[in-house]
Parts: C-alpha cells; structure tokens; sequence
C-alpha cells in the first residue's frame, strides 16, 4: 500500500510538474505575443505621430504660403490705388489743358496774340483749274530738281548717317 501511495504521490508530482510546464510554456507565449503586439502597437503609435506632425507642419507651411499671398495682393492693390490716383491727377491736368478759356489766355498773355479783326482778314478766290495746272507744272519742276540733285543729296545723307554713327 505504501507503494501505491508513493506511485500515488509521484503520479500526482508528476502531473502537477507537467501542468506547471504547460502554465510556464503558455505564460511564456503570452508573453512573447504581448512583447509583439506592444513592437507593432509601438510602431503604429510612431508612425501617427509621425504622419500628425506631417500634417501639422503642412498646415502651418500652407498658412505661411497664404500669408505671403495676401501680403503681396494688399501691396499689388496699394499699387493699383497710387496709380489710379496718379491716372486722376494726369486726367485732369489733360482736362486743364484741353480747355479753350486755358489756351486762349496762354496766347493772350505768353505769346502776345490777339483775335483777327474784320479789316485783318482777306478771302481769296480760287480757281480750282488753275490750282491744277499748276500743281502738275510744279511737280514736273520738282521731279526735275530732283533728278539733279538726287546724286547730291543720297551722298550728302550718307554722310550725315556717317557723323550721326560717329557721334
């Protein structure tokens, strides 16, 4: 009986051991899984932050961008004011001067004229014949002129392009 008891006992020894193996073996494939779960979720963990920081920092290079554009519109639209003030200011000088009551009294008081008085005057008849005539004799004297002086005058211009080059 005593054997059976030791058998018993040794049984019992050996059944405990071989649960503790496999609680041990279980534990330590837990344990493995837990260390790759927590690799991966590590991993996973730094790749969003590193696509969050990647975001923020496009954002804020997106707003630095819009900002530089506003900038330049606000001195693009000072621009376009300064010259439409300047293109005013250049109207009504024109206006000024284009005024005849302007003109007149520059005449008057710069260059010394006055209005054309009636015995000023003198209308001239003209015979629209003889202005013909005349123009075709004055175009054949000219026409003459020239041909004489022709050769004179494209060497006379040539000099003078020589002297303007030269200057």
């Amino acid at each position: 009986m005593n054997n059976l008891v030791l058998a018993q006992r040794k049984y019992n020894y050996l059944e405990e051991q071989a649960e503790d193996k496999k609680q041990k073996q279980y534990k330590e494939i837990k344990n493995k899984k837990n260390k790759e779960i927590k690799a991966i979720h590590k991993l996973q963990m730094i790749f969003s932050l590193i696509v969050i920081a990647s975001l923020c920092i496009g954002i804020i290079f997106g707003y630095v961008k819009l900002t530089e554009l506003k900038y330049k519109i606000n001195g693009l639209n000072k621009e376009i004011k300064q010259l439409e003030a300047h293109i005013e200011n250049l109207r009504v000088e024109v206006e000024g001067i284009k005024r005849s009551d302007i003109i007149e009294k520059k005449a008057k008081e710069e260059l010394g004229m006055q209005f054309v008085k009636k015995e000023q005057m003198v209308y001239l008849n003209i015979n629209s014949d003889n202005i013909v005539n005349r123009s075709n004799e004055e175009k054949k004297e000219a026409n003459k002129n020239m041909n004489d002086t022709s050769l004179l005058t494209s060497v006379k211009g040539k000099i003078n392009k020589i002297l303007a080059l030269l200057d």
